[in-house]
């Protein structure tokens, strides 16, 4: 195994940017169109309600519950396994089915009916619409933070071209996201935002990996041939990337199977934030710096 990376490879990245382009601009395109005609489930993290844990005496499931539910017209309600032994789940129910306390109140006269005195509620969590909404403001805020941070940072480290070939992957995998997230109608709470702030994080130190390894080959072979210069940079760090990628992929597929429904969202976020980051790094960022770089050689001979 410690040979199998010795000597790094000679792959041209490059031969198929063509198809970097479109899987990137399509996916891009087709997850901002989901934001708009289909939206996102939102946690109640962001929309407000109550969150009731119950537990039972013998094993059930959510289809029986549901079932349960359908009695005080809550069947709709998100039903989630939270206990390892398949005893313990979580009901929740949004803001716009009633006043809390009557909530609680149907949901144990349903539950009644169906288990009789066989389970206990664990624990009771209300959530105001306008704590919701603040929340729901504060998330956006701390992503675009980030992002403005991240810019500033790689401004003063590296070129302003660097920068902003930093930054649009970024946006990129942000945005690819969300999208699958809209796609499959998975629930979008503050969990998943915690993710995708540290997805943020990940793909940057990728990226800024990659870039220190273009910016000492641009000092000792000059920027002649960019894309061949980006191409061996890439090549040289490749090792690194598979490994890294591949490690950090293994532990979240780990939180992903082990997890529980509670981890669920944020090792699917992770997940995707990995495999795209670790892709947009190079048919991103590194394409971005390439076509800027020609532009302004094209401008200068101009």
């Amino acid at each position: 195994m410690r040979n199998l990376f010795s000597q790094p490879p000679n792959i041209d990245f490059f031969k198929i940017k063509k198809i970097g382009y479109i899987i990137s601009f399509g996916l891009v395109f087709f997850s901002i169109v989901l934001f708009f005609t289909k939206g996102f489930n939102l946690g109640l993290d962001f929309t407000g309600g109550t969150s009731i844990q119950v537990k039972f005496k013998n094993k059930t499931d959510t289809a029986t519950i549901r079932n349960a539910l359908k009695e005080v017209k809550l069947e709709d309600s998100l039903i989630q396994e939270v206990g390892k032994n398949k005893d313990e789940y979580e009901i929740r129910v949004s803001v716009n089915k009633g006043k809390s306390s009557d909530i609680v109140q149907k949901v144990k006269d349903a539950l009644k009916k169906q288990y009789g005195d066989n389970f206990e509620i664990v624990k009771i969590d209300f959530i105001d619409a306008m704590v919701g909404d603040e929340l729901r403001r504060a998330s956006i805020y701390s992503i675009i933070f980030v992002m403005l941070g991240i810019m500033a940072y790689l401004a003063y480290r590296f070129e302003p071209v660097f920068a902003i070939a930093a930054i649009i992957p970024e946006f990129h995998d942000v945005i690819i996201t969300l999208g699958i997230f809209s796609l499959f109608d998975l629930e979008l709470n503050l969990t998943v935002i915690a993710a995708i702030l540290t997805v943020l994080g990940y793909s940057l130190n990728d990226t800024i990996i990659v870039f220190d390894r273009i910016r000492e080959n641009i000092k000792i072979r000059g920027k002649k041939n960019i894309q061949e210069i980006i191409n061996r940079s890439i090549n040289e760090n490749f090792a690194r990337t598979v490994i890294t990628s591949a490690t950090t992929l293994f532990a979240t597929l780990s939180l992903l199977i082990f997890g529980g429904e509670a981890l669920k969202g944020f090792a699917i976020a992770l997940l995707i934030g990995i495999i795209f980051g670790t892709y947009s790094s190079i048919y991103v960022a590194s394409v971005l710096i390439i076509e800027v770089e020609n532009f302004l050689r094209r401008r200068v001979k101009e």
